[in-house]
C-alpha cells in the first residue's frame, strides 16, 4: 500500500503550468500548492490550493494528479479537489524553487 511519501513523490513529477510559462518546469509540492494527503487503504484524496483563485488551468492539474497517483501500485482510487477558500501566496514556494524562478524572473526593484 501507498503511503503519503510515495503520494508526495508522485507528485513532484506534476509540474505548475504556470511555471512552465517562465521556461522553468515546477513542481506543485515545490510551489507549496498541496495542501493535504490523505491515504486510506489505497484511497487517495489530495487537496490543492491554486496559485490564483481565476486559475483557468485548474481542471488539467487535477486530471494530472489523479492519473499520476493513479499510477502507484496499490491505489484503487484518486481524488484531487481544489480548496478555493485557500490563498496560496509566494511564500509558501519551496525555497529552492523560489531562487530557480527568480533566476529567470528577478524581482523588480521599486522605487
Amino acid at each position: 500500500m501507498p503511503d503519503r511519501d510515495d503520494v508526495r513523490r508522485a507528485l513532484e513529477r506534476v509540474v505548475d503550468p504556470c511555471s512552465i510559462a517562465t521556461g522553468i518546469g515546477i513542481s506543485l509540492v515545490d510551489m507549496g500548492m498541496v495542501q493535504s494527503i490523505e491515504v486510506n487503504a489505497g484511497i487517495v484524496r489530495v487537496v490543492l490550493k491554486l496559485t490564483s483563485p481565476v486559475c483557468w488551468q485548474g481542471a488539467n492539474i487535477i486530471e494530472r494528479v489523479e492519473n499520476v497517483v493513479g499510477e502507484l501500485q496499490g491505489v484503487t482510487s484518486v481524488e484531487c479537489v481544489l480548496d478555493a477558500q485557500a490563498q496560496w501566496m509566494p511564500q509558501d514556494m519551496n525555497p529552492a524553487a523560489q531562487q530557480k524562478l527568480r533566476s529567470v524572473r528577478p524581482l523588480e526593484v521599486v522605487r
